[in-house]
């Protein structure tokens, strides 16, 4: 049967909407409390709407036949998380799920578990799981469809420009972070030689300094606001909603690692970790 291009719009947006539920059940079951699951702020999962596509498109020809069903969805759907992931990784630096440690993984972007869970849902999706969803889609009212098309593409579209805003704000500070932590220890190698070389005198020189540094900032903070001063509360407010925005993305893939800022992540989740009981 041909489906025109909303058809597959709907189609799309409800396997995102149905993955969504799977993953946020599945994963708050195992973690004793609710986790929005996903990507995205709201309930859909593109992983899961693009693999039941990509299944539909190559396993339809053969809806009659389980096994061949099994294997070309399996292969079709285990590809397309192979690249999914790779692609994320290289854009945000962070990867939103992670085989690593499972047996027959490859680069932790894929696992023999998650392929055969691939295939599993590939027969029951096709078989059994796509008629109802196709009748309910061919059996709207075709001005209907095409609205609920465009609305749900449009609140989509937004959640995702945020939250893909949101991942690149986290790669940003893990980059930052790296970043400072390798100043920092050259900083301190500059130091040790600077010990190694003068004495204690040069420990003395620096306390001196600071003493100084902090008297002439003590002495400007009590002076009236300036325009710099006013445009650093303003920074730091940016910054806040971006580090709420940045915890919002974790919040929701609790298995998020990173392999590219391996001690920057995990010092950043040690801090929001302090931070989250703080604020308790």
């Amino acid at each position: 049967m041909e489906y025109t291009f909303s058809d597959w719009l709907i189609f799309f947006y409800l396997y995102c909407f149905l993955g969504w539920v799977w993953e946020t059940c599945y994963v708050s079951v195992k973690k004793g409390q609710w986790v929005n699951r996903g990507f995205m702020h709201g309930p859909f999962l593109p992983i899961y709407g693009s693999g039941a596509i990509v299944v539909l498109i190559f396993t339809l020809p053969y809806r009659t036949n389980a096994a061949a069903v099994f294997f070309v969805g399996m292969i079709s759907a285990t590809i397309l998380e192979y690249f999914t992931g790779v692609a994320m990784e290289k854009l945000f630096h962070v990867r939103y799920w992670d085989y690593t440690g499972k047996p027959l993984n490859l680069n932790g972007h894929i696992c023999a578990g998650s392929s055969l869970a691939w295939g599993v849902f590939s027969v029951i999706l096709t078989l059994y799981g796509h008629a109802p969803v196709e009748r309910f889609v061919l059996d709207m009212n075709i001005n209907a469809l095409e609205f609920v098309a465009f609305a749900l593409t449009s609140y989509i579209s937004i959640d995702m420009a945020l939250s893909v805003r949101e991942a690149i704000n986290l790669r940003e500070l893990l980059e930052g972070l790296e970043q400072s932590s390798e100043e920092f220890r050259h900083l301190q190698k500059q130091v040790e030689v600077l010990y190694a070389f003068y004495g204690q005198n040069v420990k003395e020189k620096s306390e001196a300094g600071l003493k100084k540094i902090n008297s002439a900032l003590e002495t400007v903070s009590k002076g009236a606001p300036t325009k710099a001063a006013i445009m650093e509360k303003l920074e730091n407010r940016k910054k806040r909603r971006e580090y709420a925005g940045i915890r919002s993305i974790l919040r929701r893939n609790p298995y998020a690692v990173s392999k590219m800022h391996e001690t920057a992540f995990s010092n950043f989740m040690t801090f929001s970790e302090q931070v989250s009981k703080t604020n308790k």
